[in-house]
């Protein structure tokens, strides 16, 4: 019998040690300093392959993205800014597919982290199903996300520790404080969003959503745009977006109201 007991209790303290060690590491991973390569691919019905730089303090990141389009973004609490040399205000947050990772977890979507030979696995379940890999160090070295009949998988090439700080790193840049124009009409329409990555593409500002029925959206703003979806221009500006036929009846409404 005290043998029973004894063994139970090692087991419980190897499992709390276990889920502690985990959080340990999901924690390390989300307030790491780090500088990164990485690559972003996308297959789905459209392949997109984008090469990009990141400087990460805790929440704060700067982005550096050099294909298929020359654009930088910055974000530092909830204010968040895009351009080249001269960064202007976005109203709206920007996240990449690592911040939407973070943001399922610090959501209590269910998740599970299991060690493996090339480091460890975390898989989260929520909208979409994510697969991260961290080396020991709380380092990402690869995450994926299938969605729909997406696939988009961030390739870290070089990580390593990040010592400069914000001022150091973005004293060539000038964060301006008057906003990206964006048509209020559309940010009414991205309200109805479950969550939203924004991103400069090859016409001009580029938003790939999930709207409020579950189904993927696709919005380009700018010049020379998709023939695909519903077009509409609003105070001048052209906007495509792209869905299945119920989403984009849903949107039609809530742009023409």
């Amino acid at each position: 019998m005290k043998k029973g007991i004894t063994a139970l209790v090692i087991v419980i303290v190897l499992s709390v040690s276990a889920f502690a060690s985990n959080s340990d590491l999901l924690e390390k991973w989300m307030y790491s300093n780090y500088y990164a390569k990485r690559i972003m691919i996308e297959t789905g019905p459209k392949t997109r392959i984008r090469r990009e730089e990141v400087y990460k303090w805790g929440p704060d990141k700067f982005v550096k993205v050099y294909e298929p389009v020359k654009v930088n973004w910055v974000r530092v609490g909830q204010l968040c800014y895009m351009g080249e040399d001269v960064l202007r205000r976005s109203p709206m947050l920007i996240l990449d597919l690592e911040d939407l990772a973070f943001k399922e977890i610090l959501q209590k979507s269910p998740y599970s982290v299991k060690k493996t030979e090339e480091g460890t696995l975390v898989e989260i379940r929520g909208s979409g199903v994510y697969r991260v890999l961290l080396d020991q160090n709380g380092f990402p070295k690869e995450i994926e996300r299938y969605y729909m009949d997406t696939k988009s998988r961030m390739i870290y090439e070089e990580v390593r520790p990040l010592t400069s700080s914000k001022e150091e790193v973005l004293k060539g840049y000038t964060l301006e404080e008057s906003e990206i124009k964006i048509p209020p009409e559309l940010l009414t329409l991205l309200s109805n969003f479950r969550f939203i990555i924004v991103r400069e593409g090859v016409s001009g500002l580029e938003i790939e959503g999930v709207f409020k029925n579950g189904q993927k959206v696709e919005i380009f703003v700018g010049t020379n745009l998709s023939k695909e979806g519903f077009k509409i221009t609003v105070n001048g500006i052209d906007i495509v977006v792209v869905s299945d036929r119920d989403t984009l009846n849903e949107i039609k409404l809530i742009l023409q109201k």
